[in-house]
Parts: structure tokens; sequence; C-alpha cells
């Protein structure tokens, strides 16, 4: 894993595993996909709480029903784009072999009290 600024990550290609990133603290965990370069900003696939929903009322019922304990279904093809257009981010980039790692250890998971 590395950290890198904003125009270095711009520069990485489609499909980049990556955490936005502050001193000392991670935030989140997506694939980047497209490079908005002009606007400084860019597209990505968020890994973390993507309930397939039909909106936010739909998105906060789903929420409340796993809140109960109820099964719901994760979705993970939605593109979102970032749009913060905070110059200044930086972020962790995961590295091909950091990939390889956590799909092995997700497939452990699979087999480990799930």
């Amino acid at each position: 894993m590395k950290i890198v600024n904003l125009k270095t990550f711009l520069d990485l290609p489609d499909g980049t595993l990556f955490s936005k990133y502050e001193p000392h603290c991670f935030h989140g965990f997506s694939i980047k996909t497209e490079s908005i370069k002009d606007l400084d900003d860019f597209r990505y696939h968020d890994l973390i709480g993507n309930i397939k929903d039909e909106g936010s009322d739909d998105f906060a019922n789903k929420c409340e029903l796993a809140e109960k304990g109820e099964s719901i279904k994760l979705y993970f093809n939605c593109e979102e784009r970032d749009g913060l257009y905070k110059f200044d981010q930086l972020f962790a980039i995961y590295e091909k072999d950091d990939v390889v790692d956590l799909i092995a250890r997700l497939n452990m998971a699979c087999y480990q009290g799930m």
C-alpha cells in the first residue's frame, strides 16, 4: 500500500482499489473508475454499505430492516462521483499483492463462521 495525493490518484488506472486517507486514518473502501481531470474529480464504486435500493426512502427502510436482524441485498456495481473538490485529499492505494491477500482473506471468511 502507498499514500498518494489527488494529482497522482487521478493518473491511476480504472480498477484501482483505494481508501480516502488522512494522517493515521483510513476511510471507506472503493474502486476507482473514471478520472475527470479537468474538474480534479473522479468516479468510483463504493464497497461499503451498498444496499440495493430504489431511492432514499427505500434505503432508509432497508437499513431499519437490517438493524432488526433481517438480511438485505447488497449491490457492488453502483458508480458514484466524488464531487467534493477537496484538493488536498490523500488516498491509500492498495497494490496488487494487497488485493490478492485481501481476496484470500475474504475467501477464508466465507468458510469461517459465515
